[in-house]
């Protein structure tokens, strides 16, 4: 009898335990999620405001970059070239939004974002000549290194709508 107390009681710690690491997990998670989409939101505003730099502090060295017309970059320094390109036009500006994101973490060093965009291009000297409007969706690999996330692979398509979220299809 005092074996199965004994058997039943160390059960219960067990449970107990394994109830606080997956709590601990969650919260891990939400937490990480959290400071994805901060960074996502960060990195909107640098591009409204034409930030390039603080954007580009959110690169690993090693980052890809395929952008929406299949271009791909590598390395930081083509990206943050791409970027420049982008924003010191001589001729053209943009309008930049971006929508809510949607976070999976895959694990606690991997994960993926995923937002709609949209950059709405128009002539310096005519604002109201909206000469291109791109609308797509931005795929973003981050990987946790010492405690902080980087984007490490960045993958843009375009897509005939803008999504304010990303939210799952299901077909019947």
């Amino acid at each position: 009898m005092k074996y199965i107390v004994s058997t039943i009681f160390l059960f219960a710690i067990l449970s107990c335990k394994q109830n606080n690491t997956i709590d601990s997990e969650k919260l891990i998670r939400k937490s990480d999620s959290i400071s994805l989409a901060k960074m996502i939101a960060i990195r909107e505003k640098a591009m409204v405001e034409k930030d390039i730099e603080k954007a580009m502090s959110q690169f690993s060295d090693d980052v890809t970059w395929i952008n929406s017309q299949g271009y791909y970059f590598e390395g930081k320094n083509e990206v943050l070239k791409f970027h420049n390109m982008l924003a010191q036009n001589d001729s053209l500006d943009y309008y930049y939004e971006g929508g809510l994101p949607k976070i999976r973490i895959i694990n606690n060093n991997n994960a993926i974002a995923y937002y709609s965009w949209k950059m709405f291009w128009f002539k310096k000297d005519n604002k109201t000549d909206t000469i291109n409007r791109e609308i797509g969706l931005m795929t973003l690999n981050a990987e946790k290194t010492r405690n902080k996330w980087k984007w490490i692979a960045i993958t843009n398509q375009h897509t005939p709508w803008f999504y304010n979220s990303i939210e799952p299809v299901f077909i019947d």
